[in-house]
């Protein structure tokens, strides 16, 4: 087998050079050719040669001029927590969260809220599950500012406790304003459909007065 270039004219009349990789065979006492494989335009392959020739001979340096290869450095998980923001959206939670749980020193009590329900619906897990739980999902707050784990090797703890704290002041906040929460969204979810109706009373209230002295009349004989 050995490499033969081939001249083709596009359909706009430019001549583009491609490589394809040739074998001679013998058939009926004749020489012929066939490809074996189409390794594409020439000018393109000038420029991945440097990288083909270190996957083949398996070199972890880099030539010259050449740019270095991207490298992945974290993968975190983001799906099911959009999915729970897009609920928190939906539900108005922010705003109500904002409303009742007042204002935090740095990140506000609503987007820690949302940290440790998140984690409920996607991992339920203690604070130290929490911790390590936000090192492969990815929970920032409305900020784009993203929840990393504090930490801190304490004996058996292994969280900072400045971080346990800030967990538990929310969730103190959460225990206190639970009632009013659950008004607030009563009150933005609700629709006419959900309350119900004594039918005789709607219908008593909209008849007239004479009507409605004539059966009181008549219920008193």
């Amino acid at each position: 087998m050995y490499p033969r270039t081939v001249k083709v004219r596009s359909s706009s009349g430019t001549v583009n050079e491609y490589v394809r990789v040739v074998e001679a065979y013998r058939e009926g006492g004749r020489v012929k050719q066939r490809v074996i494989v189409d390794l594409g335009r020439k000018d393109l392959l000038l420029e991945l040669l440097p990288k083909l020739r270190r996957l083949l001979t398996g070199e972890a340096g880099t030539d010259s001029g050449d740019p270095d290869e991207p490298q992945v450095i974290e993968a975190a998980t983001w799906g099911p927590v959009l999915v729970v923001r897009a609920l928190f959206d939906q539900l108005g939670l922010w705003s109500i969260l904002d409303q009742h749980l007042g204002k935090a020193k740095g990140v506000p009590f609503a987007d820690r809220a949302f940290v440790l329900i998140a984690n409920r619906l996607i991992a339920p897990a203690s604070e130290h599950g929490l911790a390590g739980w936000l090192e492969t999902d990815f929970v920032c707050d409305r900020q784009g500012r993203r929840f990393l784990p504090h930490w801190h090797r304490n004996r058996r703890v292994r969280v900072h406790p400045r971080q346990l704290d800030a967990w538990n002041r929310t969730l103190d906040q959460l225990l206190a304003a639970k009632d009013r929460i659950e008004v607030a969204l009563y009150h933005r979810l609700r629709d006419l459909f959900s309350f119900k109706w004594d039918r005789s009373r709607i219908w008593q209230r909209f008849q007239s007065p004479k009507r409605q002295r004539a059966r009181s009349l008549f219920a008193t004989r």
